[in-house]
């Protein structure tokens, strides 16, 4: 009878630190989700292009490639460059997609704007490939730059017809969250809209 009464005794023991063994996962658990960090906003460039013309009829003249850049600007990540020159990401905000996939569709909304029949996939004689040098905020002249570099090629022959780089800057004296990219957003539109009228006078 003694061992019988002290089996149940184990028994009861082993389920007590099994409840706690799962009040003490669930708790972890909560733990974890508390500290997980909050999603950050996406932003899309929508506004650099600036509004549209009514599509033009016709297979599209200039086809735009998809645009290169390097790590950490290849990213969706938006870009800041501090004082000291070292690069660090907004931690609150992102792009809606990867920059080089993103600029490349602000770039063919800048080129049909601009008149021209410019498309991101199809036949044409002429392409457009561009190099994203720099898109990101610079803290120690409280500025935005954007600076892209431009090469219209035949599509057939990847022979080079002309290239050029554009600049171009716009005031960020705030360096997070939607401040810091309408103030990209303003920079872009600018170096779009070069572009594609430059564009535009070389086909």
């Amino acid at each position: 009878m003694m061992r019988r009464g002290g089996e149940t005794r184990q028994a009861g023991g082993s389920g007590l630190r099994a409840c706690l063994c799962i009040l003490l996962g669930i708790l972890l658990a909560l733990s974890a989700t508390g500290c997980a960090t909050a999603p950050r906003q996406a932003f899309d460039l929508a506004a650099a292009a600036g509004a549209l013309p009514r599509a033009e009829r016709g297979g599209p003249s200039l086809v735009v490639r998809e645009m290169t850049a390097a790590p950490p600007t290849s990213s969706a990540r938006i870009v800041v460059r501090d004082a000291d020159g070292s690069v660090y990401i907004l931690p609150d905000s992102e792009w809606s997609a990867p920059l080089p996939r993103l600029l490349r569709d602000r770039m063919v909304e800048a080129l049909q704007r601009a008149g021209v029949a410019a498309a991101a996939y199809g036949l044409a004689g002429a392409a457009l490939s561009t190099d994203i040098r720099r898109f990101e905020i610079d803290v120690a002249r409280n500025v935005a730059v954007v600076e892209l570099s431009v090469r219209l090629v035949d599509a057939n022959t990847g022979a080079a017809r002309a290239a050029q780089s554009f600049v171009a800057e716009a005031a960020a004296p705030e360096h997070t969250g939607t401040p810091a990219v309408m103030a990209l957003t303003g920079a872009a539109g600018q170096a779009l809209a070069k572009a594609a009228s430059w564009a535009r006078g070389k086909l």
